[in-house]
């Protein structure tokens, strides 16, 4: 058995189609905590981040514990970060479309594991919210939604004879690139994005 740098670090020999490993068995160590607290945060993780009043009932069923004096609210960082709760997202009538191209909603997806018969691996929609036409782009790269988008616009501009209001996004590269902003800013369009790990703020084309 080899490091990184090449150098052999252990050999086995091999018995029956088994390796035999020669190794040294270290000691059992034990985890000392100075005060009661340290111990019942030791104690705490011990059984899986039990509560403290648990503990404490199962103090008196064994021995060597000792959590006489422990705090029965004892702050622990993982079990406040592993109970945190989101409220759910309510469905906001006054951020919905009253006519066409208003809002337009979009999302890249990709890379897939086929491709098209064309080598695209990704797809990027537009979605109209007022009456949720959507339309669909192949893509060989996230690259080209610029280049998708302004052939989408182009397209729905020239036939209804309406204007993009709103480009509704998540933050991807592909959308929020200095290119992309400048021409949005150009066209008069307003950006709107989502916010980091929150799709529910993009869901019509989520």
């Amino acid at each position: 058995m080899n490091n990184v740098h090449g150098i052999v670090v252990a050999q086995a020999r091999m018995d029956k189609n088994l390796y035999l490993l020669n190794v040294n068995v270290q000691m059992e160590s034990k985890n000392v905590a100075k005060s009661s607290n340290e111990r019942a945060t030791l104690w705490h993780q011990k059984f899986g981040h039990l509560n403290m009043a648990s503990l404490l009932k199962l103090e008196k069923m064994v021995n060597g514990m000792n959590l006489k004096e422990v705090q029965l609210h004892n702050v622990c960082e993982a079990c406040i970060k592993g109970k945190h709760q989101r409220t759910s997202f309510l469905k906001d009538e006054m951020t919905r479309a009253s006519k066409l191209l208003e809002l337009v909603h979009s999302d890249v997806c990709g890379p897939m594991k086929t491709t098209s018969h064309g080598g695209a691996r990704y797809f990027v929609t537009f979605i109209d919210d007022f009456l949720k036409i959507t339309h669909v782009y192949l893509l060989n790269a996230k690259g080209e939604v610029f280049e998708k988008f302004t052939a989408y616009k182009a397209l729905l501009e020239n036939q209804i004879d309406m204007k993009i209001k709103t480009l509704r996004s998540d933050k991807g590269g592909q959308f929020v690139s200095k290119k992309f902003d400048d021409f949005l800013h150009e066209c008069g369009i307003q950006r709107q994005t989502s916010a980091l790990y929150t799709p529910q703020q993009n869901g019509v084309t989520e």
